[in-house]
């Protein structure tokens, strides 16, 4: 099994670096007792998420009580680190830092040199219009960094953030953002802009589209934006979201094979799926082949996600075959278990042959 999250980062080697520079920056600070209340008898209950909030609890205890020196000191030591662990400085400042708008949002500006899309949400909470100012301002900047955090931080269903329900509610003060990154040349800061469409067409799916249609209106170019920005619609099979790429449904195609083998494999390994399919229509035509997999879950229940498989453009009485390696090794984002399987061919959005495989336990 691959080796947890929880494991890899905010390890002994990254503290003991930490609490080096700490003690460079400020003689006072005690190291000691930052491992003693570091490593309670919790620490290795807690999931990774727990764990750095756990240290910057720790921090505050550690470093000086007043806030704008302790982050005087962090300011200091943050540019030696890099990577995942060096989210522990913005977590800080969403720690304890909400109340000092005039020092923090400066910070997290530094910060964000890996990323500091969840620590700037409290303050999108608390002082809305400012922040959302200073965002607008962000996505001018020159760092692409601090672009991506302008898009990344104001995504209203953040992955692993919380939720900005007032923006779930009302995107409005998010599409400014948007329209000026949407040309970013970094692909790090369209990819942000892509996926925070995306967030807003899963509750406003109007407005998303709308967007979408004046952006492919205007340029071209900013058709493969578009597509991952409205990859939630597409796999849903809307027909309208399927229209702006010039995908019809309805289309007139043929299944002459699909097949998953072997039909019957161990939990963690692997399968090959192979679908052909024949174009029926007397012009040529867009085709949009995606697949559903129905999972098996305990307690008799199921869950459902949709792969892409390819988009061609295929000439009356074309053939396309295309194969697949299936893999079902759990991963921190799926866990797989025994019973019966069902994969679903999706042709523009319609769903149709089915085949049916099963995962064991054991070989």
């Amino acid at each position: 099994m691959a080796e947890r999250l929880k494991d890899q980062f905010f390890q002994r080697p990254f503290f003991e670096a930490l609490t080096r520079r700490l003690k460079e920056a400020c003689p006072g600070f005690d190291s000691r007792r930052f491992f003693r209340l570091l490593y309670d008898e919790e620490w290795e209950n807690r999931e990774l998420k727990a764990r750095m909030r756990h240290a910057s609890e720790v921090l505050g205890q550690t470093l000086p009580s007043d806030y704008r020196k302790a982050l005087g000191i962090l300011l200091k030591v943050e540019k030696h680190f890099d990577g995942f662990d060096h989210l522990l400085f913005a977590d800080f400042v969403e720690r304890f830092g909400v109340d000092d708008y005039e020092a923090s949002i400066p910070a997290l500006e530094t910060f964000t040199r890996s990323t500091a899309e969840f620590a700037i949400r409290p303050f999108i909470r608390k002082y809305p219009k400012k922040t959302m100012a200073q965002m607008r301002r962000w996505a001018k900047h020159r760092d692409e960094k601090v672009r991506r955090l302008a898009s990344e931080g104001s995504r209203p269903r953040l992955p692993w953030g919380t939720a900005l329900e007032e923006f779930k509610q009302d995107p409005a003060p998010i599409l400014p953002i948007l329209e000026a990154l949407k040309d970013d040349p970094s692909e790090t800061v369209t990819r942000s802009v892509a996926n925070n469409l995306n967030d807003i067409a899963r509750d406003h799916p109007d407005v998303a589209l709308q967007v979408a249609r004046r952006w492919l209106k205007e340029s071209s170019s900013r058709k493969p934006l578009l597509k991952h920005a409205l990859r939630g619609l597409l796999k849903k099979g809307d027909p309208q979201a399927l229209a702006l790429f010039d995908v019809e449904t309805g289309a007139r195609v043929r299944v002459t094979r699909l097949a998953v083998t072997p039909r019957r494999l161990p939990l963690g390994g692997h399968c090959t799926l192979v679908a052909a399919i024949v174009s029926e229509e007397t012009s040529p035509r867009t085709v949009r082949l995606e697949y559903v997999i129905t999972y098996a879950r305990p307690g008799g229940r199921t869950g459902q996600k949709v792969f892409q498989l390819r988009e061609a453009d295929l000439r009356p009485g074309e053939k396309l075959e295309l194969t697949r390696k299936l893999s079902f090794a759990d991963r921190s984002i799926r866990k797989h278990y025994p019973g019966r399987h069902t994969l679903t061919l999706v042709v523009n959005g319609e769903r149709g042959k089915e085949v049916h495989f099963s995962l064991a336990r054991g070989s």
